[in-house]
């Protein structure tokens, strides 16, 4: 499934929103911690987009047997770095958050922008 929004404040909540409602399509029916995990991530990737500047942000979201891939697709300049941030801080959390949550993630760059990809591994019982 994909969708695109146009950089701007309200980008993060319309693509928590296009996610959530499609969650069983990417989850099954048993909306598990990793529907939470999925909403949460593509709101950061998108607010990361919006604060790097993207006119245009492309999420795409692919799942399957084996695994869930999130993609966020921008065209601001920019690399994602994780940093730590400090108790004060307040941002600079959103790519911690998703190594921790995530199974993995990587940036492919573009010209212009980049892709952001967070993958789950889904395990077999």
């Amino acid at each position: 499934m994909r969708a695109r929004f146009p950089g701007d404040l309200h980008a993060p909540a319309n693509a928590r929103v296009f996610v959530t409602k499609r969650l069983d399509t990417i989850v099954g029916s048993d909306r598990t911690a990793l529907g939470d995990d999925i909403v949460l991530i593509v709101s950061e990737l998108v607010t990361n987009s919006v604060r790097a500047g993207a006119a245009t942000i492309d999420l795409q979201v692919h799942a399957d047997a084996e695994r869930v891939d999130v993609r966020v697709t921008d065209d601001a300049a920019g690399w994602p770095t994780a940093r730590a941030a400090g108790v004060h801080d307040q941002g600079g959390r959103g790519l911690s958050i998703i190594e921790h949550l995530a199974d993995s993630w990587s940036t492919t760059a573009h010209d212009p922008g980049k892709t952001v990809t967070a993958t789950w591994f889904r395990r077999r019982k």
